[in-house]
């Protein structure tokens, strides 16, 4: 028995010769009905039967064009990637992915469920992406593994970042709620590490009323440093 090897990427399925009268959808309608259904209804709501009555056909007549509700999904998430608007790279490296990681923290926050997707494939978009990436990082000659890595660690905090937005959380009151609980703990239990971290920024009692304030902190500035520790650890040198 022969091997088959991997299904075909998605995107190329369109290119296999198939028999039968020519599809009535392309994938880009296919997706766009898709992400005004989540945008509107939530992620719950797509389905292939929702799909196709937003369509106004059949379910099954989807199959023509995906294998299920995955590929749906990844259809969305690659979707998403056309609202980027990519500056000609400047060469450097803080510059150029901030540029692309402030409109991704945007795109996650006009789409909240797009966190929620797991993509199983890359599309165009998502591959215009990958490219961008690459060259904002290409001046720091990483090796492409770690270029990679650097990658995934930098939209990971993006999408981490944007979903505790989407959830009503902010940088200044979460952090400094964390900084009361903890404070008020340390009272309570043997933490030396924590207790001499409290001490050194000159706190007596570390009690909820004495725990360290982040007031000053805002979104911005802590996605920011987020960025700015992130490609520390990939690129120290740059």
């Amino acid at each position: 028995m022969t091997n088959a090897g991997p299904p075909a990427s998605l995107w190329l399925r369109g290119e296999d010769t198939k028999r039968g009268p020519r599809p009535a959808y392309t994938l880009e309608q296919l997706a766009d009905t898709c992400v005004r259904i989540a945008d509107d209804q939530g992620l719950r709501a797509v389905s292939m039967r929702g799909v196709a009555q937003e369509l106004g056909t059949a379910a099954a007549s989807l199959y023509r064009y995906v294998n299920g509700k995955d590929d749906l999904m990844a259809l969305m998430a690659d979707s998403l990637g056309a609202e980027y608007d990519y500056p000609p790279l400047t060469g450097d490296v803080r510059t150029d992915v901030l540029a692309i990681a402030v409109q991704s923290r945007a795109i996650h926050r006009r789409h909240p469920w797009l966190s929620q997707i797991q993509p199983t494939g890359l599309g165009p978009q998502s591959m215009r992406y990958l490219d961008q990436m690459v060259g904002a990082l290409s001046p720091t000659g990483l090796s492409a593994p770690a270029t990679m890595t650097g990658i995934a660690l930098l939209t990971g905090w993006v999408t981490s970042f944007a979903a505790q937005e989407s959830a009503g959380m902010s940088a200044g009151s979460s952090a400094n709620s964390g900084a009361e609980h903890i404070g008020a703990l340390l009272a309570h239990g043997d933490y030396p590490h924590l207790a001499a971290l409290y001490a050194s920024t000159d706190i007596s009692t570390p009690t909820t009323e004495s725990a360290p304030t982040t007031e000053s902190i805002d979104n911005n500035t802590a996605f920011e440093a987020g960025i700015d520790a992130l490609l520390f650890g990939i690129a120290p040198n740059n």
